[in-house]
């Protein structure tokens, strides 16, 4: 399809012309930080940025989000379902790593045994991902190690490059270039819009230096389970939980019910949760079986590059560089994974790692 530009002063246009039809979020900055939140006046939106503190991931499961309410009288209990699961949901400015985050959970929310996440699986079928390719990715940025890139397409409906004064406009999915074919008033790209864009890959990804043996740390992780590296690990984490909290493939939750007794209703809800919470997985009975840090630690790191292959055959994470980023004890996540990586050549060594 015949790629199209966007001017950055047309971004108001483009945000009257579709909130007719979708609840439009987009990146703001909030309080000094990039989060996605409904956008009420386009001029707040914010494109020009590194990445978000927090994911988009928490537009279609959100931190807090309630599965459904209920009334009580003296026989029965009347369920009341979510309304809301049949609005369009547009989420703009998103980067390709969290763009692939959304396939992710939907892949996990959909063959999780057999049952799937309606909520979450319906509201992904109605939304609208217009993604933006990273010009400058951070210092933590390590997408392409896991299979992503810095201008990766893929998972979006409609693609934009920043061109400095302009965005290159392209349609990906088949409802993304029905929507650009619709935006009559977007001009034609140049050959030398379309040569710049080139240029910008070819930069962005030269910049992201952090090279990952993947597939190395894959096997390890088959293998060790019991090895000592894992204390090595886990001696400088704090269990906070920031790294899951803000990780854009998390899918942990608590299911909570609330009750208002004195007028026969209340609701069900779900909010985050994190494996590395010493309650996580804390039974009735009082037993904890990851009661230390080490072992939540490890299921972490296993859960991504170790459970997540086995299950699903992808990895578990997008190397968005966020853990790494707001870890407040400077636990870096690609330091661990070079650990895991150099585990089988420290054996062969005979030094213990």
């Amino acid at each position: 399809m015949e790629q199209k530009i966007l001017k950055k002063d047309q971004i108001g246009k483009l945000y009257n012309e579709l909130t007719g039809e979708y609840n439009f979020y987009a990146p703001i900055n909030k309080k000094g930080n990039i989060v996605f939140e409904k956008i009420e006046k386009p001029e707040d939106i914010v494109l020009d940025y590194l990445n978000s503190k927090i994911p988009p991931k928490s537009v279609l499961f959100p931190q807090e989000e309630v599965l459904f309410e209920y009334t009580l009288d003296e026989k029965d209990v009347e369920i009341i379902d979510r309304q809301d699961l049949d609005q369009k949901i547009l989420i703009f400015g998103v980067r390709p790593c969290d763009a692939y985050s959304f396939e992710l959970m939907a892949n996990f929310f959909s063959f999780h045994g057999n049952v799937e996440d309606e909520i979450y699986l319906k509201k992904k079928e109605n939304a609208l991902i217009i993604g933006i390719g990273c010009n400058t990715p951070r210092s933590t940025c390590f997408c392409t190690s896991v299979g992503g890139n810095p201008f990766n397409k893929e998972n979006m409906d409609i693609f934009l490059t920043d061109l400095g004064e302009t965005y290159l406009v392209e349609g990906i999915s088949d409802k993304g270039k029905q929507i650009v074919q619709k935006l009559s008033w977007l001009s034609d790209a140049s050959k030398n819009d379309l040569k710049k864009a080139e240029q910008l890959v070819k930069i962005a990804e030269d910049s992201i230096t952090t090279k990952i043996d993947v597939d190395t740390i894959v096997k390890n992780l088959d293998t060790c389970f019991e090895h000592p590296v894992w204390d090595e690990i886990s001696e400088a984490c704090i269990g906070c939980g920031s790294c899951a909290y803000l990780c854009p493939t998390c899918t942990c939750f608590d299911v909570i019910d609330e009750t208002d007794q004195y007028n026969n209703r209340g609701r069900r809800i779900r909010i985050w949760d994190t494996c590395q919470s010493c309650l996580y997985t804390m039974e009735t009975s009082g037993h904890n079986p990851r009661d230390t840090k080490i072992q939540r630690c490890r299921n972490r790191i296993m859960h991504k590059f170790s459970y997540y292959p086995t299950n699903y055959d992808l990895l578990g994470c997008v190397g968005c560089g966020r853990c790494v980023t707001v870890c407040p004890a400077n636990n870096d996540l690609r330091v661990i994974l070079n650990k895991i990586e150099k585990i089988e050549k420290k054996e062969d060594e005979k030094v213990v790692a």
